[in-house]
């Protein structure tokens, strides 16, 4: 596999998730509006569910289940909820999907990085211990 379609292919994953992700906190926003805005809301984020479900399930070489017994046609807050809690479940399974080798080696070259390590721990990004203070 080519090195340049691979790092597209993981960018792409990574542009996916965090859809993903932005459907859950717009149902969790759902779960307090009024029930007409509610309602409409969960009606586009229900197909936007379904959709998703789809590509993580071929992404991840699985047969497709039969989650749709699972879900509500409800327009409760709570639905919204259990609504929102499926799109974070579809986001960490496509999690599982992404490289992990070259993560810390991405972070160690992003300048402005700063450690939140304990101060005087020696652990930091680049592997460096801190320069002791001058008091002189």
């Amino acid at each position: 596999m080519d090195v340049h379609a691979a790092m597209v292919d993981e960018r792409i994953l990574r542009r996916v998730i965090a859809l993903i992700v932005s459907f859950a906190a717009m149902a969790e926003q759902a779960a307090t509006r009024s029930a007409p805005v509610r309602w409409f809301v969960l009606c586009i984020l229900r197909y936007a569910a379904t959709v998703s479900e789809d590509y993580v399930f071929e992404a991840a070489g699985m047969p497709h289940s039969d989650l749709d017994v699972i879900a509500s046609d409800a327009n409760e807050p709570d639905d919204a909820l259990r609504l929102a809690a499926r799109f974070y479940a579809l986001a960490a399974a496509l999690c599982t999907l992404l490289p992990l080798g070259d993560l810390f080696d991405r972070q160690r070259e992003r300048p402005g990085l700063t450690s939140h390590a304990i101060p005087g721990s020696g652990c930091r990004p680049g592997g460096t211990k801190p320069k002791p203070n001058d008091t002189s």
